[in-house]
């Protein structure tokens, strides 16, 4: 199987270098490319074609949720791993809407970070644990937007209940649990979920329950 391609995306060098010294003897990661700024990002992701995109959120030129709006742009976008020493909610939830697959905070453990890592260039997504329910409370005071119950049609009933309790941060085992469903089941639901609605990932489906009045 073929590595991980890795373009890493900081304007702090020393930064850039832990992380390399972390992935450092992985057969399965490869970095293929860095960034020391954000304006940067896409000319560096069309010439080294990268798998992955690890993504700082505070940079001197252009931050990273304005980088991951314009990476978005282009055809066959490598998701984004928002990388930040900041847990400011605010700050996830504008990497989040901006199109970002995951979050991980800097000061986590070299195991965490490969873990996040591997989840999402294998399409999932990852929201550190310890700003999950910050991150929750901000989407749950956004307004509604209109069109919600238009944008989901395509959704079955059921569809509709996985999708809300994702929105509300359940994992698969427990949205089994709720529905009394297998958690295969609960897959094939996300998968479709995902289909009929153009979404890339879990952290997508999050902001797009949140954004339209559907999660619990």
């Amino acid at each position: 199987m073929s590595p991980i391609r890795l373009l890493l995306v900081d304007d702090q060098q020393l930064v850039r270098a832990g992380l390399a010294r972390i992935f450092e003897g992985r057969p399965d990661l490869r970095i293929v490319g860095e960034c020391s700024d954000g304006d940067e990002v896409v000319d560096a992701v069309v010439r080294h074609r990268p798998d992955l995109v690890l993504m700082d959120v505070r940079m001197r030129r252009l931050d990273g949720a304005e980088a991951t709006r314009l990476l978005t742009r282009l055809p066959d976008a490598p998701p984004v791993l928002v990388l930040t020493l900041f847990d400011d909610p605010e700050v996830v939830s504008a990497a989040l809407t901006a199109g970002a697959a995951g979050f991980v905070l800097k000061d986590a453990p070299g195991e965490e970070i490969i873990q996040a890592v591997r989840a999402v260039a294998a399409g999932r997504g990852w929201l550190d644990p310890s700003i999950a329910p910050a991150v929750l409370a901000v989407y749950r005071s956004l307004r509604p937007r209109a069109g919600g119950s238009a944008a989901a049609a395509e959704l079955s009933a059921r569809e509709r209940e996985v999708l809300a309790l994702m929105g509300g941060g359940a994992t698969n085992q427990e949205i089994a649990a709720r529905l009394h469903i297998a958690e295969g089941t609960v897959k094939a639901h996300i998968g479709n979920i995902f289909a009929k609605l153009d979404l890339r990932d879990r952290a997508a489906a999050v902001v797009f329950a949140f954004r339209h009045g559907l999660a619990e």
